[in-house]
């Protein structure tokens, strides 16, 4: 199973989530949730735009 960092399109707004805002941002896949997790703390940590993230499963058939 794959896991994928998402994060919310719209600061404060949690209804949308993306894996990445611009088609040139890495999107952040791992192996374990635990990777997953510590890879979306680091990255909200260094968002000073109040942006929350998330760990998630990723999902057959989506387009990230």
């Amino acid at each position: 199973m794959k896991y994928i960092v998402l994060m919310e399109f719209i600061p404060g707004n949690s209804q949308i989530w993306v894996a990445r805002l611009q088609p040139t941002d890495p999107i952040y896949e791992f192996d374990t949730l635990e990777e997953t997790e510590a890879k979306a703390a680091e990255l909200q940590a260094q968002d000073s735009t109040g942006r929350l993230y998330r760990a998630s499963e990723e999902q057959a058939g989506v387009t990230y």
